[in-house]
């Protein structure tokens, strides 16, 4: 199999290579952000998770009802939960 060599023009290969930098930083930085909840949220940290208020939270938990781990009545919201229900509800 033959490989195929473009020569773009120098200011669109640096443009180029500050794009794909900026997509890489913003994957990292989100990343990090992600990673610094812990895996089972207070409703809280949730909040906070989703960049949401404490209202909208618990109107959604009304009407999609999120799940939750009650244990001893302390409610936990799974990270990995929270981001599937976010999934569900992209268009």
């Amino acid at each position: 199999m033959e490989s195929l060599q473009v020569q773009l023009p120098n200011d669109l290969q640096e443009a180029t290579k500050a794009m794909i930098g900026d997509a890489l930083n913003k994957a990292i930085k989100d990343a990090q952000t992600k990673n610094s909840f812990p895996p089972y949220l207070t409703q809280q940290e949730a909040c906070k998770y989703l960049h949401i208020a404490p209202s909208t939270f618990n109107k959604w938990q009304k009407t999609y009802n999120i799940p939750v781990i009650r244990i001893d009545g302390t409610k936990r919201y799974r990270r990995d939960t929270l981001d599937e229900f976010m999934k569900k509800l992209e268009r």
